[in-house]
């Protein structure tokens, strides 16, 4: 509608309108006369429309229109915060959720909403899952807790609510259609389509098959011993209704051991077998199988498993004697040893500068030059004086034997060379030595070497008259003495843990004369140096011991993490420092200290809350005082929890036609950018306002153009 805002009579505007005109009729004609007659018809025009302008200034028109009054509606923004919401669509993109927060965010001015607040005034922003809430910073977390979703219940609270003055004048939904507990989404439209209130809705997903792949190892608790072929298989379950042909992967660690593609059909389960694994040592080894499908899987958590194998040791050991001189107890060990089946018994012996005595299939009459030689064995009887004529690579590299191998490693004789050589690995410090006019009694200890069937107790072994021999007066904190003196208690054999092995330090290198002294000390000096080489080759005991989970956690639950301890010395550990590194899904990343649980000693405790469904890998790193570090890895399956969890599909269908029944429009998440705006009811409250056409600066601009365009028409043409 067109006014005028002229306070008179439009007889007075039109006598004013006729006045104007005549003068410039009348000042047209004298210019005619005065100036060329081009230059004088510009003039006319330029002052004609300017004339106009000065008309409508005076007469000053508007346009009255009805605008929505923002006083009396509001727009309502729905989020949905439900757990299918905090699912991936694809590898490497972001949630749901997180799709949809850039546009609903408050907080940033430059967000959809804010945007949609500087056109319309009151925008509503609630969240729901189950239930209504206000949207905030912290809303996003609510999908990580998995609810289920009431998406007919949100839109029939929303309108019950609209009774309070203010009717809605548009909806807007961001969801992924899930709607599964509540009132019917199509039975509540049809309360909006008769309300005359537009649902518009933004789709939040992707179509894709819906199902579901699952691994696990098919026995677990496979028959593992070193040096032996271990068989490991998986039973891989296909619920997909389709066939698909999935990457099966077993891995130790970060490394790929074995690839197997199989084929699938639907509904139907498959045992893979893997080739043969020979485990090299004894100990705990870690395993993992693994499924990779590129996408469709609904459930990531049971997409992997792990498995602890205890590898027993073997049913022969392997054993090198080195020396750099002949000792009288190598004949003695070698009978002990080479002459039992238990034992694959090696020696080597330099008898000069250029000749050695080799025993032993294989073995080169030589130093050895490789640093992988060592690998060869489970245990290793060295002469401390043989260290000074290795070369140094061949020195460092009995730390890794014993410490990432599991080697163990018997030292005797100079133990200030062999402190010089390895260090702290030599559980002796000092010692002091012996010469005794008599035989020296002393006293073996049941742990770690013996079990209650050795009658330890009865054991008579000594320090031998006339011999050297050599007491250990100051050792590692970390080791322990086995073999002591019966008067002083002064140890003559100490052991130690280091790393995944075992080392000992034996200061009675005359012992042999324990096997001439009668027949029961030769049968004690055989059990004591069988049982001692066994023990040794055994491997470490398993000193980090983790909590296994083989069931599945539900998400948003807490995760229990438990290391039990073990020193140096074989005891609960009470001052170490245990951290736990916490890899996850969505670049999940978190170091956690473990602290000692009071309950049990050598017992360290944390918890953790994982709120993604999938596999947690977590590290534990366990450092001791004297620096020694022991790590380990474990896996933690997270499941979805709840009704959400069963189907996470893209309700594409289902969105559209709550669109389409309420006149409202669906579009993409990728389709939606900050200046889309929503259909909105057609009879919403409105306001009568007017628009002054006077006050447009458009007519002020002209009027400026006008007079400077004259101004320069007549400096042009010489006029004032």
């Amino acid at each position: 509608m067109i006014g005028w805002d002229w306070p008179f009579s439009f007889f007075w505007f039109f006598t004013l309108a006729i006045f104007l005109f005549l003068i410039l009729f009348i000042h047209g004609r004298s210019l005619i006369k005065s100036t060329i007659p081009a230059l004088a018809w510009k003039l006319i025009a330029l002052r004609s429309v300017a004339t106009i302008l000065l008309l409508t200034l005076i007469a000053r028109p508007f346009i009255s229109t009805n605008e929505p009054n923002p006083k009396d509606f509001h727009l309502l923004a729905l989020t949905d915060l439900s757990g299918s919401m905090n699912v991936r669509d694809g590898e490497g993109e972001p949630t749901r959720i997180k799709k949809v927060m850039p546009f609903v965010d408050s907080y940033n001015d430059a967000s959809w909403l804010n945007e949609l607040k500087k056109e319309y005034g009151k925008v509503e922003s609630l969240g729901f899952s189950d239930d209504l809430q206000r949207m905030n910073r912290n809303s996003i977390s609510v999908a990580e807790l998995g609810r289920n979703t009431a998406l007919g219940d949100a839109l029939s609270v929303s309108l019950r609510n609209s009774n309070d003055g203010k009717s809605i004048g548009s909806v807007v939904i961001f969801s992924d259609g899930r709607n599964n507990m509540g009132a019917s989404v199509l039975e509540v439209a049809k309360e909006y389509r008769s309300a005359g209130i537009p649902v518009n809705v933004i789709g939040v997903g992707k179509d894709r098959p819906s199902g579901d792949v699952s691994i696990s190892f098919a026995d677990r608790n496979p028959k593992a011993v070193a040096k032996e072929e271990l068989l490991l298989s998986a039973l891989v379950e296909n619920k997909f209704k389709k066939e698909i042909k999935p990457m099966i992967k077993l891995m130790t660690g970060k490394k790929v051991v074995q690839e197997i593609r199989v084929t699938l059909d639907p509904g139907k389960k498959k045992e893979i077998t893997f080739s043969p694994i020979i485990p090299k040592t004894a100990g705990p080894r870690r395993y993992r199988i693994m499924v990779d499908l590129s996408n469709g899987d609904s459930d990531m958590s049971n997409n992997s498993d792990s498995l602890l194998v205890l590898v027993k040791p073997p049913d022969q050991f392997s054993t090198l004697y080195l020396s750099n001189k002949v000792h009288p107890l190598y004949p003695f060990l070698k009978r002990v040893l080479a002459e039992e089946e238990r034992f694959d018994f090696k020696a080597l012996v330099r008898l000069s500068k250029k000749v050695f005595h080799a025993f032993g299939e294989g073995l080169n009459p030589e130093y050895p030059t490789d640093d992988g030689f060592w690998m060869d064995y489970d245990a290793l009887v060295l002469d401390a004086g043989t260290l000074d004529d290795l070369n140094e690579t061949l020195v460092l590299s009995l730390k890794n034997y014993v410490q990432k191998k599991g080697g163990g490693l018997l030292i005797f004789g100079d133990l200030e060379t062999a402190r010089e050589k390895l260090g702290g690995i030599v559980p002796a410090k000092e010692v002091e030595k012996v010469v005794a006019k008599d035989n020296l009694s002393l006293v073996t200890l049941e742990e770690p070497l013996f079990s209650p069937v050795d009658e330890v107790e009865k054991m008579k072994p000594f320090l031998p008259k006339r011999l050297p021999g050599f007491f250990v007066s100051d050792q590692n904190k970390a080791s322990r003495g086995v073999v002591l003196s019966r008067a002083n208690r002064k140890p003559v054999l100490v052991v130690q843990a280091y790393g995944a092995g075992k080392v000992a330090y034996w200061g009675s290198p005359g012992d042999w004369r324990r096997s001439m002294d009668s027949e029961e000390g030769a049968e004690e000096f055989r059990h004591f140096w069988q049982s001692l080489i066994q023990w040794l080759g055994t491997g470490g005991e398993d000193r980090l011991k983790t909590l296994e989970s083989t069931g599945t956690l539900l998400r948003g639950s807490e995760a229990l993490l438990q290391v039990d301890a073990l020193g140096s010395d074989f005891e609960p550990s009470m001052d170490a420092m245990v951290e736990a590194e916490i890899l996850g899904p969505g670049d999940y990343n978190e170091t956690l200290q473990l602290y000692p649980a009071g309950a049990n000693a050598g017992r360290y405790a944390g918890s953790f809350r994982p709120m993604q469904s999938g596999a947690y890998e977590v590290n534990y790193k366990l450092r001791f005082p004297d620096g020694e570090t022991l790590r380990r890895e474990n896996y933690i399956r997270v499941s979805e929890a709840g009704e959400e969890s069963l189907d996470v599909s893209f309700a594409k269908t289902e969105l559209q036609m709550l669109a389409n029944l309420t006149g409202g429009e669906y579009l993409q998440i990728n389709e939606m950018n900050r200046n889309w705006r929503p259909v909105v009811a057609e009879n919403l409250p409105t306001v009568k306002k007017r628009h002054s056409l006077a006050n447009a600066w458009v007519v002020f601009v002209l009027l400026f153009l006008i007079a400077g365009s004259e101004w320069i028409m007549r400096r042009q043409a010489g006029m004032r």
